[in-house]
C-alpha cells in the first residue's frame, strides 16, 4: 500500500502537481509599476518585454525586479486583435516614468496565486485550473490577472520556465 502511495505520488509530481502547484488565496500587499500599453497578439510578448527593458533602463527608473504582464481582456472575450495588456516592472511609489512608459498600482487585497511550471504556451491550463478552485471555493476574480516572469527563457528550458500568476479575488 505505501509503495502504491509513493507511485501515485511520484506521478503526480512529474506530472506538474508536485509542490508549488495549488491554487493559493493570499493576502496581496499593494505595489507600484511601471509598464508600456500594449494591443493586439501575445505573439508580440518578446518584442515589447524588450521594448520595455530598453525604456525602463535609458530612464534610469531603477535596478531589474522582475517582468511582468497584466491581461486587461482575454482570448474570447474580444478578438486578437483588440486584446489590452501590458508589459511592466514594479517600481518605487515615488518614481514618475516618462512616455512611453506610463504607472500604475496594483491594489487588491486578495488575490489567488499559482505557479505554473511549464512552458509559456501551457500557462492557459494554470488558468482553467485557478478558475476551477475559485469556483469549488466560493471566490471570483476581481480585477486583471498578472502574471511574473520568474526566470530567463533564454537561460531554463522550457518545461522549467515558472510563471506566478496572481488572479484578484473577492468572495461571491
Amino acid at each position: 500500500m505505501k509503495k502504491a502511495v509513493l507511485i501515485i505520488l511520484l506521478a503526480a509530481a512529474a506530472a506538474g502537481f508536485g509542490l508549488g502547484q495549488d491554487v493559493v488565496i493570499k493576502d496581496q500587499t499593494p505595489f507600484v509599476y511601471a509598464y508600456i500599453e500594449c494591443v493586439g497578439s501575445y505573439s508580440q510578448i518578446s518584442a515589447k518585454i524588450g521594448e520595455f527593458m530598453n525604456e525602463y533602463f535609458s530612464q534610469g527608473l531603477g535596478s531589474f525586479t522582475g517582468v511582468m504582464a497584466v491581461y486587461l481582456n482575454a482570448p474570447g472575450e474580444v478578438p486578437e486583435a483588440e486584446l489590452k495588456w501590458r508589459i511592466g516592472m514594479p517600481i518605487g511609489r515615488d518614481i514618475t516614468p516618462r512616455e512611453p512608459l506610463r504607472k500604475d498600482d496594483f491594489a487588491y487585497p486578495k488575490v489567488a496565486s499559482y505557479l505554473h511550471v511549464g512552458p509559456y504556451e501551457k500557462v492557459g491550463e494554470a488558468y482553467q485550473k485557478a478558475g476551477a478552485y475559485l469556483e469549488r471555493n466560493g471566490w471570483k476574480a476581481a480585477g486583471p490577472p498578472v502574471e511574473f516572469y520568474l526566470n530567463n527563457p533564454e537561460e531554463v528550458p522550457p518545461e522549467k520556465l515558472e510563471t506566478e500568476i496572481l488572479i484578484p479575488v473577492e468572495k461571491k
